[in-house]
């Protein structure tokens, strides 16, 4: 008699106080841009790279990520929210993803579900147990996103660092083309540079800087700076320049031959437009690779600058 009342006193208290809906949650706030990261989510094809558990593609193109039993797919991307379908051999729901902006450089992340537990008791005590599971399998997708989106080459394809300028003096020259500057045709500009800071008794610095601007349909000019370590006069139309040392400047490390640099161009502006920087300069690349004696392009190592505020 004691056992039926106590039962009748627990299934009174589950269904008076345990809802017919649940709402699921998993959150964490971390370093990163809210721009950046909702952009890369938003292309599915990108999931992959940091999906805790395994990636299907239907017949049809679209992608299935499933992870301990659940699987979720990608519904309505909205501005603020995607909306995604969560399931299992059971049941489905729907699931959303939100990235917040607390700041430039912080945001957080929130996946969400809803599970309606059913109207009897004993639906309600199954749908409890079936909560929690889904709140194990939200929180670790929330922590692998969290480590991949708060490194920066993940979003961006390129390692971006905040340095300072490290010189104070350049050795500049410039030259039109009518096509595209080819190797020979900036290393001349480089040999030119380099004949007269070896008879000016000067020092190079750094390794020599590029950047190649377009200023028509046929013309393109490209400007060939040397970092050196003191002063010189300017002569032969080569100029010398004071910059700023101990100034922000924004850098990345490429591999590869021209597209390589190309994107990694594109995408160090997409960072500066994303953390709302300012482009106060010239940007330019660092030649780290003499092009000169490693002709195989895959093989260079050239280092991008931005000047910025």
């Amino acid at each position: 008699m004691f056992s039926l009342g106590f039962i009748i006193i627990i299934l009174v208290f589950v269904y008076a106080f345990m809802p017919q809906k649940l709402t699921i949650s998993s959150a964490s706030s971390f370093n990163a841009n809210r721009e950046g990261v909702y952009r890369f989510l938003v292309n599915d094809s990108n999931w992959q790279k940091w999906w805790p558990g395994t990636t299907l593609k239907s017949s049809k193109g679209s992608f299935l990520f499933r992870y301990k039993g659940y699987d979720f797919q990608i519904g309505k991307i909205l501005y603020d929210v995607i909306q995604l379908k969560l399931g299992d051999n059971k049941d489905s729901s729907g699931s959303l993803l939100k990235v917040v902006p607390y700041s430039i450089d912080s945001i957080g992340v929130e996946l969400s579900s809803e599970l309606n537990t059913g109207s009897d008791p004993f639906s309600r005590i199954s749908g409890y147990f079936r909560a929690k599971k889904i709140k194990h399998a939200l929180d670790d997708i929330v922590l692998s996103l969290q480590k991949y989106a708060s490194d920066l080459k993940n979003i961006y394809g390129i390692s971006i660092k905040k340095e300072k300028v490290q010189y104070q003096h350049l050795l500049s020259a410039k030259q039109s083309f009518s096509h595209y500057p080819t190797t020979e045709d900036v290393y001349a500009i480089v040999g030119k540079l380099r004949n007269y800071i070896s008879k000016s008794g000067a020092m190079e610095l750094f390794s020599p800087m590029l950047n190649i601007k377009r200023t028509d349909s046929t013309t393109y000019v490209a400007q060939v700076g040397v970092p050196v370590d003191k002063e010189l006069p300017e002569k032969d139309n080569i100029i010398s320049k004071w910059m700023m040392k101990g100034g922000n400047i924004l850098t990345g490390e490429v591999t590869g031959g021209q597209n390589q640099i190309n994107e990694a161009t594109k995408q160090l502006e997409i960072y500066i437009r994303d953390y709302q920087r300012s482009i106060i300069a010239i940007p330019f690349q660092m030649l780290i690779t003499d092009r000169t004696k490693e002709p195989d392009s895959t093989k260079w190592i050239t280092r991008i600058y931005y000047p910025v505020v």
